[in-house]
């Protein structure tokens, strides 16, 4: 079990590095909205959704889901895909009455899938957290709640099905969107 522990902690660590901003990173406002160089088949608006699991002071909710194109320009750097980015917006929320860590909490959201409605899965590329990276190392206070873009590289014109999380045995948790 504490390999799992040690695994969850540098996963963390390289989240942290990776969305920590370079001295020469251009900030630009906080968006999701992309310059694709091929609109085809991209819905032109978010599809709000409200699949959630609420288990042991945890709230998961997949809030929207975005057909973005294949350049979007987030906070702290450009992301680029290979062919369009499918963005699933996801809040996390602490319901207990306590502080408490994210990293101690019964999910894992580093294991995230998209399933379309063929079947077809996909690993999350990338994300772009939506609150102040400073909050990175802090616990979540009672109530609280963070949000952050999962951005997936998908073919053009899938229609997304699922959002799946694993918990912490690595069992999955679809959400519906």
């Amino acid at each position: 079990m504490n390999k799992f522990k040690y695994l969850s902690i540098t996963a963390l660590l390289l989240i942290i590095y990776a969305c920590t901003p370079s001295q020469e990173a251009k900030l630009e406002p906080l968006s999701s909205q992309a310059n694709a160089a091929d609109t085809t088949n991209i819905e032109p608006a978010s599809k709000v959704v409200n699949g959630k699991v609420n288990q042991k002071g945890w709230e998961v909710s997949a809030t929207g889901v975005k057909y973005a194109g294949q350049i979007i320009k987030g906070a702290y750097k450009t992301y680029e895909a290979a062919e369009v980015w499918t963005v699933v917006s996801v809040t996390v929320k602490n319901t207990s009455s306590k502080r408490q860590r994210e990293d101690n909490a019964w999910f894992t959201l580093l294991l995230s899938e998209l399933v379309d409605s063929k079947g077809n899965k996909y690993d999350y590329k990338d994300r772009e957290i939506k609150y102040d990276t400073d909050l990175l190392s802090k616990p979540f206070s009672p109530g609280e709640a963070r949000s952050v873009d999962f951005l997936f590289d998908t073919p053009k014109g899938i229609k997304v099905d699922k959002f799946i999380i694993k918990d912490k045995d690595f069992k999955s948790i679809p959400l519906k969107l």
